[in-house]
């Protein structure tokens, strides 16, 4: 069953469209600036994916479910040929969406992320979260200083606190983290489908471990029309990292 997207827009209409798709803890906030300096060519559409920021909620968090649920926000707004970029989880999200559904779409991009399983994950920050004990949280500075215990990264604690929400009741988190934790193998691996012919362009970080010499026969298989491009001094969030490289190198692929 899918899910209603929250998502925003930005661009004039008359343009192409791209739909952004964000990655694990992340939300369509985290793309704005990026979707800005793409609104001058494209009409950008930043969505939620489900269990995430404004989107709806569900116990089922797999690929196939996030896949199912972007062909529906396709067809319920009516948008024709877009151009996908997803990132991380987004991005196999795209994926899947390619292999299995395969609606038309113009070039696409897939930044820091392969059609493969991983063995790494992110245990150790869903556990930090999920652990966190928001009847006890005055304010924002005490979450961020009970974080700290386990997740010591300053940067990477206030990416995950944008999902700590007040209410009339107290914090809450706005992402669905017993879907989440429920979902770890599904997330971490990837359901392969037939392999897809559209246009795209792996963008990878080069300080990030996520594309690795070793995936590229692996992403040829599995995407033949497919290019590899890497932005040096770039972890695994680019857009936050290096947001003017990528920019300029989605525009010189996109368009």
């Amino acid at each position: 069953m899918t899910v209603p997207l929250n998502f925003s827009s930005s661009g004039d209409s008359s343009n192409p469209p791209v739909i952004v798709l964000h990655g694990l803890f992340g939300s369509s906030s985290n793309w704005r600036s990026v979707a800005g300096q793409l609104s001058s060519r494209f009409q950008v559409f930043c969505v939620d994916i489900r269990n995430h920021g404004r989107s709806g909620w569900s116990d089922s968090m797999g690929y196939l479910d996030m896949a199912r649920d972007l062909a529906a926000f396709i067809a319920e707004n009516r948008i024709d040929r877009p151009r996908l970029i997803g990132h991380s989880m987004g991005g196999k999200a795209v994926m899947a969406y390619l292999q299995h559904h395969g609606g038309p779409v113009g070039r696409s991009a897939i930044i820091d992320i392969a059609p493969v399983a991983y063995s790494h994950d992110h245990d150790h920050l869903i556990n930090a979260l999920n652990g966190l004990d928001l009847g006890r949280i005055a304010s924002r500075d005490e979450a961020d200083r009970a974080l700290s215990v386990k997740i010591p990264e300053p940067p990477l604690r206030q990416f995950l606190l944008q999902n700590l929400v007040r209410r009339s009741d107290g914090f809450a988190w706005r992402i669905n983290l017993d879907a989440i934790s429920g979902s770890r193998a599904e997330l971490f691996g990837y359901p392969e489908g037939r392999p897809s012919n559209a246009e795209l362009l792996f963008i990878r970080g080069g300080k990030s471990d996520y594309i690795q010499p070793q995936h590229f026969d692996e992403i040829a298989r599995q995407f033949p029309h497919s290019s590899i491009r890497s932005i040096e001094d770039a972890g695994h969030w680019v857009h936050a990292e290096k947001p003017r490289e990528l920019v300029e190198m989605l525009l010189g692929f996109l368009d």
